[in-house]
């Protein structure tokens, strides 16, 4: 589940992405976590992982209706949103937006890998598809990729929506530093908070069920995606199916890529695909490290990047003048090169993107 409605788009792509980073619901003061470098009990990394494996399999099997509260922090601003969700497993989603209040009264459907967004202010339906939502238990495989460059460690328990959670916090190996945390539900292994922090230690982002009741006597009309009267359907993204074969990628886009020379240890490339955006053919690879992702969008006719309500700033490496804007813990990069036009999006801290990209640059 996303943190919230995307506040800026890419190349009009946001990052879909079957981790466990977007699997763990991951939703207050915050408890003491164990340190980097503290000692656990024998079977605690076990246990940590069995229940992290549990909680991406949960909304599979586990139908709830609950109020959920997002919060994404930046430098200047906080931004929350809070919806009404209903999910009856394994793939059925509704989410009705309470805040704020430019969202509210909007929701959005997904069906499989079908997602409908309702714009009741423009009498409209936005309809996009992703075959990466397709079976989120095949997304269990990136958890050997976590468990390789993460370790998982117990914390403390917590009482959130009226249910006994346990927490685990996801540590960076190479770093020491925590990624994310997550209370996950002792009695359905569902996440009902997350919390994703900076690579400063503070909170990025926080995700947390106010209300919950799991329930699966939720009506199929409240999941119909029959159009109300005078609404018009709009086609949004249809993703293409990513895959390994990056030479069918390449040949597909049209253009040589350029790839880059550096990236963040424990990060490798996972997959790539092309899709067409505002007619303008764009390539994308995905690389991770199991929990953050990283997405480099390339395009050789110049489609731009929409920074939304954001203002972006600049930053310079290797002559060049890029734009970015944050988002929370995500960041947004664009610069031109060598008649191509490049995007970099990613929870990493803006100092590793800008040196992604100038190992990107020729």
């Amino acid at each position: 589940m996303p943190w919230s409605k995307p506040s800026f788009v890419v190349l009009t792509a946001a990052l879909a992405v079957s981790t466990v980073a977007s699997l763990l619901l991951g939703v207050g003061a915050e408890p003491t976590a164990p340190a980097a470098g503290a000692s656990a009990p024998a079977d605690a990394p076990d246990k940590a992982t069995q229940l992290l494996r549990a909680s991406m399999l949960a909304p599979q099997s586990v139908s709830y209706v609950g109020q959920l509260e997002t919060v994404r922090f930046s430098s200047s601003r906080a931004e929350a949103t809070i919806v009404r969700v209903e999910h009856r497993a394994p793939d059925r989603t509704r989410k009705w937006y309470v805040a704020p209040e430019s969202l509210y009264g909007d929701y959005t459907i997904t069906r499989g890998i079908t997602t409908y967004e309702f714009d009741t202010r423009h009498s409209r339906v936005v309809t996009s598809r992703n075959p990466s939502v397709e079976n989120q238990v095949a997304a269990i495989g990136a958890l050997g990729l976590i468990t390789q460059n993460y370790r998982a460690l117990l914390g403390s328990e917590e009482t959130i929506a009226g249910r006994k959670t346990q927490s685990v916090s996801l540590i960076n190996k190479y770093s020491g530093e925590r990624a994310v945390r997550v209370w996950i539900d002792e009695r359905t292994d569902l996440v009902l908070k997350k919390e994703q922090y900076s690579a400063n230690g503070s909170v990025a982002a926080q995700l947390r069920f106010e209300e919950l009741r799991y329930t699966a006597s939720i009506p199929a009309d409240v999941f119909s995606t029959t159009l109300p009267a005078g609404y018009k359907e709009i086609a949004g993204r249809d993703y293409a199916t990513p895959t390994t074969d990056v030479g069918r990628v390449v040949k597909e886009a049209g253009f040589t890529p350029i790839i880059p020379k550096y990236l963040p240890e424990g990060f490798s490339r996972l997959s790539g695909d092309v899709a067409t955006v505002s007619g303008v053919k764009t390539l994308h690879f995905l690389y991770s490290d199991g929990l953050r992702t990283l997405s480099l969008f390339e395009d050789a006719l110049g489609a731009a990047a929409d920074f939304g309500k954001l203002k972006p700033q600049t930053v310079q490496f290797e002559g060049h003048d890029a734009q970015y804007v944050e988002d929370g813990p995500t960041t947004l990069l664009t610069w031109e090169e060598h008649q191509l036009h490049f995007a970099l999006v990613s929870d990493l801290a803006l100092r590793d993107m800008v040196e992604i990209a100038t190992s990107v640059v020729p």
